[in-house]
């Protein structure tokens, strides 16, 4: 072993050392932000999916109260998804409107709000609007509770939870649909 390291040692051992340590390195570099890349991937990938469920059992739902004799069955489905005609904007501020009086109904005041893009797909559109609160943690499940009872279909996709200095702060992630079929 001793000569192996040693001064006199055969240089080609040597160079293949260091050369194979260097591309182990530039191997590293490549693979890792890849490998991570993937993950992001899969992790929307997940994310899409459910959305994907979600958007198929509304649809199949609709197809399913399409027929004359259910009238009570189409009423309902009409109800839980909003109409082509309702642009997104609208549908955006009924929703934060609904939401935030159920909010305040329940005890939690709304600090803030965002409306981000619409996600279209090929028969139904996902709309989407994050609602930030603060309160405490029972009116938060009562809100919930109202939000699953309410006529039209809202999705609860995310929720973020924070305890402040008296109260706890939530982002709600809520998900509405429009039928543009």
């Amino acid at each position: 072993m001793k000569g192996l390291f040693s001064d006199n040692a055969n240089p080609w051992i040597k160079n293949f050392g260091v050369y194979f340590i260097l591309i182990l390195a530039v191997l590293r570099l490549f693979i890792y932000p890849l490998h991570m890349a993937v993950k992001d991937k899969q992790a929307i990938l997940a994310d899409q999916q459910q959305t994907f469920l979600m958007k198929s059992r509304l649809l199949d739902q609709a197809r399913r109260t399409e027929k004359p004799d259910s009238s009570d069955e189409l009423n309902r489905a009409r109800l839980a998804l909003y109409p082509r005609e309702m642009r997104l904007s609208e549908i955006q501020a009924e929703m934060l409107t609904l939401l935030s009086h159920f909010a305040e109904k329940k005890g939690l005041m709304v600090s803030g709000f965002e409306a981000p893009e619409a996600v279209h797909g090929n028969k139904i559109s996902e709309i989407t609007v994050v609602l930030r609160l603060s309160g405490d943690a029972r009116s938060c499940i009562e809100l919930l509770k109202s939000i699953e009872k309410n006529e039209r279909t809202f999705i609860v996709k995310a929720m973020e939870i924070s305890s402040g200095d008296r109260e706890m702060n939530f982002a709600l992630t809520i998900s509405a649909f429009r039928m543009d079929a």
